[in-house]
């Protein structure tokens, strides 16, 4: 019986603690994800800079540039909205105001480059549309480092 209770009490903490861990190296914290189409040609780099915070970010913040550019060719306003910082108000409007004014450009092949952040957790990107067409965005990364737009009206600091 001792045996048993020893065993048990060794084996527990072990099993919750490779399953706590599993859990936390598979999930996927972002809530946002590349959709079945239109397919993104979107290149992501930094800018040239001394400092390894932009290499970071723009690594980071991948998959947030693709599903925008995803979302801007597909004319997918609701999708481009849900990317915007949940703080930020007006998000609706400002992802349908892109739409009319980025889609055609989102066509063919992309770059983004990501520029030093000056300030932790926030960064400014220059979309690079195929035809010649630039955009800047601003994007925020809130407390579970999950990095946003800077869409509509908001602190960008303050998630």
């Amino acid at each position: 019986m001792r045996r048993r209770n020893l065993w048990a009490t060794a084996v527990a903490p072990a099993v919750l603690v490779t399953t706590v861990l599993t859990w936390w190296l598979v999930r996927d914290p972002a809530p946002y994800a590349l959709s079945g189409g239109p397919a993104v040609h979107l290149t992501v780099r930094p800018e040239k800079s001394r400092y390894p915070e932009a290499g970071e970010v723009a690594d980071e913040a991948r998959l947030l540039l693709e599903v925008y550019v995803q979302r801007l060719r597909a004319g997918d306003a609701d999708g481009l909205a849900d990317l915007g910082a949940p703080w930020y108000t007006g998000r609706d409007r400002a992802a349908r105001d892109l739409v009319d004014r980025y889609r055609a450009h989102a066509g063919g092949a992309a770059e983004a480059i990501v520029r030093d952040p000056a300030v932790p957790d926030l960064a400014g990107v220059e979309l690079r549309f195929g035809d010649g067409r630039r955009q800047t965005l601003g994007i925020s990364r809130d407390h579970d480092d999950v990095w946003w737009l800077q869409l509509g009206d908001g602190d960008p600091v303050a998630p």
